[in-house]
């Protein structure tokens, strides 16, 4: 296959799998600028097309990766993690909505105010001001949700006042 020079090959793959990075966290985020995903799910054709391309080329190296242990103790490794991802929510269905953005933000809302003002570098004493500032009572020991609880307000509006302090000094 010389009609496609390695180095060609190589560089086509590294930049679309740099975008269909990019453009697979802006999707987990759920920032949806421009057609996101449409360039994803089509450089993500175009990644396993020219990956499979870039495999036949370098056939004789790749082979010559699963002479060595470490090779197959990674490949172990990522088939039971994607094993995992497929098994666990069979198993267990409500698995599927587990993501580590709701853990955090369920965490940053059950935490004391003490800690989530640590966690995001803001001054404590500062963040219990702004919110007496705006007529939200609080105490260091209180969490998020405690505090919107007993001020009738919703979590994303303490939150917002939380995020509004000053920064630690």
């Amino acid at each position: 296959m010389k009609v496609i020079p390695r180095n060609v090959l190589s560089a086509l793959l590294t930049v679309v799998f740099v975008v269909v990075s990019i453009t697979g966290v802006l999707m987990y985020f759920k920032i949806r600028m421009f057609s996101i995903q449409s360039l994803h799910i089509w450089l993500g054709f175009a990644f396993a097309l020219v990956g499979c391309l870039h495999l036949f080329k370098n056939w004789s190296g790749f082979l010559s990766y699963f002479k060595k242990r470490s090779t197959f103790v990674s490949a172990a490794f990522a088939l039971l993690v994607t094993a995992a991802f497929i098994i666990l929510p069979l198993i267990n269905p409500q698995a599927k909505s587990i993501s580590p953005k709701n853990q955090l933000f369920s965490a940053m809302l059950n935490a004391p105010i003490s800690k989530v003002a640590a966690f995001v570098d803001l001054d404590e004493d500062m963040v219990v001001k702004k919110l007496a500032d705006n007529q939200i009572l609080a105490s260091h020991k209180q969490s998020v949700s405690e505090i919107a609880k007993a001020n009738e307000k919703s979590n994303d509006e303490v939150l917002n006042i939380v995020f509004s302090a000053p920064k630690a000094p």
